[in-house]
């Protein structure tokens, strides 16, 4: 008897241990994984489409322009350095909770041959993919999978372990954690001209016999198991032979399980490599909405899902998540800082936008601006006069939303806001 009431003693105080350092957990952790992704593991039965993948997937897809345009219930849970492995038990964490009608996987790590990206830099990523995902058996599985020690395993199953240094770091946001309005998704509005990229030969591809293809066939096989519809989608990008090799095998093994490839890579038009790239991986704000529009006509003509902008009890609640997606816009252009990254969020049909310009730009700046179908140009007196404030640089810009209301005023001289 006594034996039994220790052990039911120890038991207790290992719970009650785990509780605390669980909680104490969640206060340390670092924010940007629940910021992002919790409000997709709270309720992931609120979407139809889910986008796997790592920063490519990330930094282009927009799942409220999704929303507006088509209807389109979804959630980008692209998470920057994932490999398949980790991908793959992403989706497998997911379908514990709900099951989608439609995932989009993105392939542009098909060539890795490791489970996760070893550089310890990068394991900093994979926080932020893992994290927020719910304590459970199969999240055990899959840290158990992805890590070879039990070192590195404990520090994603118990996080104070490995924040427990960031207690006098912790700021108010740490105990009041604000969601994001994107959906998963996140802007990056710098620009680079990629113009010189040269694609190689679609028939010049890798063998499949990659870590990576192992779990995207994984990925497939799920899928197919559970009836869900798959999409393997290669987002332009502008990397080295290695990798272009790797994502070229892709649609050989679509067609080997029949299922749909969009290579976008290869889509003429699709995206101009001299103005939509913030770097040489990534899409800007100009070629992110290019792609989302592209997945969205796809989903919305061939994948059979319900357009809910009929539906009036969920068009309400999503409504209002536009809304204060909007207005999370707003607050990012007001707070833009250089011309260049300014201007990009100027790229709506909703704005009327006026501008002054001392003399025409050149470079990168004058192919953003070209990009902009709703500029109306004045000179400096008419800019004086309707922004109404004295203009001290070579561009002023007044911004107006589609009920005539003033959401921006900015000077830019030098680059620089005033």
């Amino acid at each position: 008897m006594r034996k039994i009431r220790k052990l039911a003693l120890s038991l207790c105080f290992i719970l009650i241990a785990g509780f605390v350092l669980n909680g104490a957990g969640r206060i340390v952790e670092r924010k940007d994984s629940r910021e992002r992704y919790s409000e997709f593991w709270d309720n992931p039965q609120e979407y139809d489409v889910w986008f796997l993948g790592n920063s490519h997937v990330h930094y282009t897809i927009q799942p409220m322009e999704l929303w507006k345009q088509y209807g389109i219930r979804s959630y980008n849970l692209g998470s920057p350095s994932s490999q398949m492995p980790q991908i793959y038990w992403t989706m497998m964490c997911g379908l514990q909770y709900s099951q989608p009608k439609v995932i989009v996987v993105d392939t542009y790590k098909v060539h890795c041959d490791t489970m996760i990206q070893e550089e310890k830099r990068k394991q900093t990523h994979i926080h932020t993919g893992m994290d927020s995902i719910p304590l459970s058996v199969t999240k055990i599985k899959a840290i158990c999978e992805l890590f070879d020690t039990w070192e590195d395993r404990f520090e994603y199953l118990c996080k104070f372990s490995i924040y427990h240094s960031r207690w006098e770091a912790l700021k108010e946001k740490d105990f009041h954690v604000q969601l994001q309005e994107t959906k998963g998704h996140r802007f990056l509005t710098k620009i680079v001209d990629n113009s010189d990229f040269q694609s190689i030969e679609k028939e010049d591809m890798s063998d499949t016999d990659t870590i990576g293809f192992l779990y995207l066939k994984k990925i497939i096989e799920e899928c197919q198991k559970r009836g869900i519809e798959i999409v393997l989608a290669e987002i332009p990008l502008c990397m080295e032979e290695e990798v272009q090799r790797g994502m070229n095998a892709v649609p050989k093994i679509a067609e080997e399980y029949g299922v749909t490839c969009l290579n976008m890579r290869y889509e003429e038009g699709l995206v101009d490599y001299g103005s939509d790239f913030a770097d040489e991986g990534h899409l800007n704000s100009f070629g992110a909405k290019k792609v989302t529009r592209y997945l969205g006509e796809y989903l919305s003509e061939y994948c059979d899902l319900k357009d809910y902008r009929e539906d009036s009890m969920t068009a309400k609640d999503w409504d209002d998540d536009y809304e204060r997606y909007l207005q999370f816009k707003v607050k990012k252009m007001q707070d833009a800082n250089k011309i260049k990254s300014y201007v990009q969020w100027l790229d709506e049909d909703r704005y009327t936008c006026y501008m002054y310009q001392k003399e025409e730009p050149g470079g990168l700046l004058a192919k953003e601006i070209a990009k902009l179908k709703n500029i109306t140009y004045l000179s400096l007196e008419e800019a004086t006069e309707k922004m109404g404030m004295e203009i001290n640089g070579e561009y002023a810009f007044l911004v107006e939303n589609d009920r005539g209301e003033v959401v921006d005023r900015a000077v830019f001289k030098e680059g620089k806001r005033q």
